[in-house]
């Protein structure tokens, strides 16, 4: 497996297939933003990006999005994330080794701080950013009315070096 920042033409279908199949109502609450392909397609384009790839076929197996929060100053220590591992590839290391090169870069950029809002109904989720590391910043109760229900949400943080 090979980790890069390069986004290539024939990866965009491919991460589309990822977010089509990862992304559901008990696991984000924008899944709007995965209708419209041209749309998704020329996002991804601005994004900042690390994708996790089959080295011999280039298959794309996973993918962690980065930015600041807002563009102010005070916030250009810490990124948001975002992060989709393919369904057959889950289980296999592919999000620990997508984090763990977010948190080198993120070192060598001078991050102090990387964040992440995950559903209480996604426990597996908050179970892995908890075993790399991540802690429970704060619980959002009732955060999101998704599909007849209240959703609540945690925030959670990485803290890179001191």
């Amino acid at each position: 497996m090979i980790i890069t920042d390069q986004l290539q033409p024939d990866d965009i279908p491919q991460l589309w297939a990822i977010d089509k199949a990862v992304w559901t109502p008990e696991n984000t609450p924008a899944l709007q933003q995965y209708e419209d392909y041209d749309a998704y397609a020329a996002s991804l384009w601005h994004q900042s990006l690390l994708l996790a790839k089959e080295e011999a076929s280039g298959k794309v197996l996973g993918c962690v999005s980065y930015h600041h929060p807002s563009p102010l100053p005070a916030h250009r220590r810490h990124w948001v994330l975002g992060i989709a591992i393919a369904p057959e590839a889950q289980g296999q290391q592919v999000g620990r080794k997508l984090m763990a090169e977010l948190i080198r870069r993120g070192t060598e950029a001078g991050i102090g701080k990387l964040s992440l809002e995950v559903f209480a109904t996604n426990p597996g989720a908050r179970k892995f950013y908890q075993k790399i590391g991540f802690v429970d910043e704060g619980l959002a109760k009732r955060e999101f009315w998704i599909n007849e229900t209240w959703v609540d949400e945690y925030r959670m943080a990485y803290y890179i070096g001191d």
